[in-house]
């Protein structure tokens, strides 16, 4: 079975630990990369698509990071997303509970979904689920 491939985009290391463990803890079949800040990602997310290697299918996303923040990140992606086949599933994972960003989050066709933290392991099995359809 191949691996369903997952890409984690935020600034808190400790949070990208916790998350990588606990992805790790729901099944082997699951590959994690993460990067702490968007404009990084976002650089793999392009390098991808030019080398036309597999882009992960879901990226959990934060809003509030250096460089290039979840929102520029969703600006720099939708530019690319004519050049992208693959489906890529995006949630905004924030701490933020704010009408405006959850109005805003709602501009982006390119989103999945809106996910405030902290993120069970009961959420994250239920994106997989939707996005893997059990296939993980």
């Amino acid at each position: 079975m191949k691996k369903a491939s997952i890409l984690l985009v935020d600034d808190d290391e400790i949070y990208l630990y916790l998350t990588e463990r606990l992805i790790d803890g729901i099944s082997e079949n699951l590959t994690v990369k993460s990067f702490t800040d968007g404009e990084k990602a976002f650089d793999y997310v392009s390098n991808c698509v030019s080398e036309q290697t597999e882009l992960p299918g879901v990226i959990l996303l934060d809003v509030n990071m250096p460089f290039l923040d979840g929102w520029g990140f969703l600006r720099e992606f939708k530019e690319l997303k004519d050049k992208i086949n693959d489906k890529v599933h995006i949630y905004l994972v924030t701490s933020s509970e704010r009408e405006r960003d959850k109005v805003r989050a709602q501009e982006f066709d390119e989103l999945t979904g809106y996910v405030v933290k902290p993120v069970s392991e009961d959420k994250l099995v239920e994106i997989l689920n939707e996005v893997y359809e059990n296939h993980w």
